[in-house]
C-alpha cells in the first residue's frame, strides 16, 4: 500500500516537472542568445527622430543613431527597419504604411563607431511639428564591401525600451 502511494507521488512529481519544463521553453526561446557567435557584428544606439534641418542630410526629418562595426570587414551599406507613430495619438501618421525599410550607403571601417543619419524626406508628405515615435527599430541588413551580408529578417535584435 505504501509502495503504491510512493509510486503515485513519483509519477505526479515527474508529470508536474515535465509540465513546468514545457512552459519554460516558450520563455527561454524569447531570450536572445548570449553566446558571442550569435550576437550581431555591431552595436547600435537608440535612434533619435529629428525634425530640424541637417544640411547635406535632410531638410525636414530624419533618424540618427550610432553604429559600431564590430566585424573585421568594412561596411558599405546599412538597412534599417522601423515603424513610426504620431506622438499624440500613437497611431499611424501616414496615409499608407508606417513601416519602413531604408538603406543608407556609408563606409564604416572595422572597430569604427559612426553616426548614421537617415533622411525621411523622401517618405513624408509634410514636415512634422514634433518628432514621431520610433518603434520596432532594428538593423535589417549589413552589406560589406566584399559583397557578404549579415541579416536580421525578423527583428530579433531590435532596439528595446
Amino acid at each position: 500500500m505504501l509502495n503504491k502511494k510512493i509510486g503515485r507521488i513519483i509519477i505526479l512529481a515527474i508529470g508536474s516537472l515535465s509540465l513546468a519544463c514545457s512552459d519554460m521553453t516558450g520563455i527561454i526561446a524569447d531570450i536572445p542568445p548570449s553566446t558571442p557567435g550569435d550576437l550581431p557584428p555591431f552595436v547600435i544606439s537608440k535612434p533619435v527622430f529629428e525634425v530640424y534641418e541637417r544640411p547635406y542630410y535632410f531638410m525636414y526629418a530624419g533618424i540618427v543613431f550610432r553604429f559600431l562595426n564590430k566585424s573585421a570587414k568594412t561596411v558599405d551599406k546599412i538597412t534599417v527597419s522601423l515603424m513610426l507613430f504620431d506622438p499624440k495619438t500613437n497611431e499611424n501618421p501616414f496615409i499608407g504604411t508606417n513601416k519602413f525599410e531604408i538603406g543608407k550607403w556609408d563606409i564604416v571601417f572595422p572597430d569604427e563607431s559612426k553616426e548614421i543619419i537617415i533622411s525621411l524626406d523622401p517618405f513624408i508628405y509634410f514636415a512634422p511639428a514634433e518628432p514621431y515615435i520610433i518603434d520596432f527599430f532594428y538593423v535589417y541588413e549589413v552589406h560589406y564591401v566584399d559583397n557578404s551580408v549579415w541579416q536580421d529578417k525578423y527583428g530579433k535584435y531590435r532596439v528595446r525600451d
